[in-house]
């Protein structure tokens, strides 16, 4: 019999895992994949990532990856290397995790305090 054991993950580099996570929708490009996906849980170190379309990623593995924010944010698109830590794929939707892996560029500070601005105005 196997068990899966829980492994901590130490914080990466800039992040605080007592950071709060915020809510965003933007479209990404991955790995050949360009659509519309949910950000979910972004925060200066990383996000979930939500998609209704299937996306072929390997855990472990590092990618470049284009944020395109939402008009409403003025922000223009910008780009990102991430490692996948961790995939799902579920009878309705593909998530995953991605860590920051390179250096944070201010265009993703931009972004990631944009969503926090948008999400506490809303009470969110």
């Amino acid at each position: 019999m196997f068990f899966r054991t829980k492994q901590k993950t130490a914080a990466a580099p800039g992040e605080n895992p007592r950071d709060p996570r915020y809510t965003c929708i933007a479209k990404v490009a991955i790995n050949g994949f360009e659509g519309e996906a949910v950000l979910r849980n972004i925060n200066r170190g990383g996000f979930r990532m939500e998609s209704k379309t299937y996306i072929i990623i390997k855990t472990g593995e590092n990618y470049v990856m284009q944020i395109k924010p939402e008009t409403a944010s003025g922000l223009e698109p910008f780009e990102m290397k991430v490692e996948v830590r961790w995939v799902r794929s579920a009878e309705s939707s593909f998530n995953s995790g991605f860590l920051i892996a390179g250096n944070r560029d201010i265009s993703f500070e931009n972004y990631v305090n944009y969503i926090k601005t948008r999400n506490l105005a809303r009470g969110a």
